[in-house]
């Protein structure tokens, strides 16, 4: 990401490394697969050679999943409400959030749970600061789009998971170890 010496590679390989040799983990490269194959929107802020940003968002009826990028040594993934337009890059309000090493935040996000099952979180708090990408860092912007098939993996999936969980076969994602951020 484009914070002093450093920078996000444009195109997935393995073991990506950018021209200001800055690498993306092949582990944190397959989780950010895994996100975009989950039906997330990604949104590429500022130069895709060295973009100030990366943003990733899956939108439910009733609110958004997000991960917020600015470097690969601490990324935030929050859920937000979705309340009178939210702005995904200056969301005020999360129900949900981790916020630490890149492996672990993006872990989180792809096992948070359903947002109707019994066990998702619901109680508002202020969204953390890493969220906010300023409106000068997001231009240009690249969008990319889910393919149709995959526009609403994420809901499938977790609706199956949800299913899963219920008979106790698989492990809440807030029994992360980490930095999950609680409210303050």
């Amino acid at each position: 990401m484009s914070s002093p010496g450093r920078s996000l590679p444009s195109t997935p390989s393995s073991g990506l490394c950018s021209d200001r040799q800055v690498c993306i983990p092949s582990d944190v490269e397959e989780l950010l697969i895994d996100v975009v194959a989950d039906g997330f929107v990604l949104y590429c802020c500022g130069d895709r050679a060295a973009p100030s940003a990366l943003v990733a968002s899956y939108e439910w009826e009733c609110c958004l999943d997000l991960v917020t990028i600015r470097d690969f040594d601490r990324v935030t993934a929050a859920r937000v409400p979705k309340q009178h337009g939210v702005d995904l890059f200056a969301p005020q309000v999360a129900v949900w959030a981790y916020e630490g090493p890149p492996q672990r935040a993006l872990r989180a996000l792809l096992d948070l749970v359903h947002p109707t099952h019994p066990d998702a979180p619901a109680s508002p708090f202020p969204a953390p600061p890493r969220l906010h990408i300023p409106r000068a860092q997001q231009r240009p912007m690249t969008i990319r789009l889910p393919s149709p098939g995959r526009a609403h993996a994420r809901a499938t999936r977790l609706a199956i998971t949800m299913a899963s969980r219920d008979s106790g076969s698989v492990k809440d994602a807030a029994g992360l170890p980490g930095s999950a951020l609680d409210r303050t």
